[in-house]
């Protein structure tokens, strides 16, 4: 098994020869990867299942292209990106985590956040 700094350096290197990759704002990336743990409940908040912070470098592959993006949260249901490239509901994509971990997923949801980055609800396919 590699050691984790290994992982991150091999998702690291991957990640680089993506033909996408999203670039977040400066200053946001830092921020953005401090997060872990389970996410604050929320009064109104209708989810079957809790969600926890998952946030790091991912892969996606979409047909034969790859996309470096970024996992942000994750529920027994599924996975929410952030993408580079706008991904349409009910698309199929493959991702792949640091830990070399790899899972179909189903996208139901996209939305665009900033230029060239858009939040995509998943989830895990059968």
């Amino acid at each position: 098994m590699l050691v984790d700094r290994h992982e991150q350096r091999v998702i690291h290197d991957a990640w680089a020869s993506a033909e996408f990759q999203l670039s977040l704002p400066a200053g946001v990336e830092k921020t953005f990867l401090s997060f872990s743990g389970p996410m604050r409940g929320q009064a109104d908040n209708r989810r079957q299942y809790h969600r926890y912070y998952l946030r790091s470098k991912a892969l996606l592959k979409r047909g034969d292209t790859t996309i470096g993006g970024y996992t942000k949260d994750i529920s027994r249901q599924g996975v929410c990106l952030l993408s580079p490239l706008q991904l349409l509901p009910k698309e199929r994509v493959k991702l792949t985590l640091p830990n070399g971990a790899a899972y179909s997923l189903q996208v139901v949801r996209c939305r665009r956040v900033f230029d060239n980055c858009f939040e995509c609800g998943t989830r895990f396919a059968v």
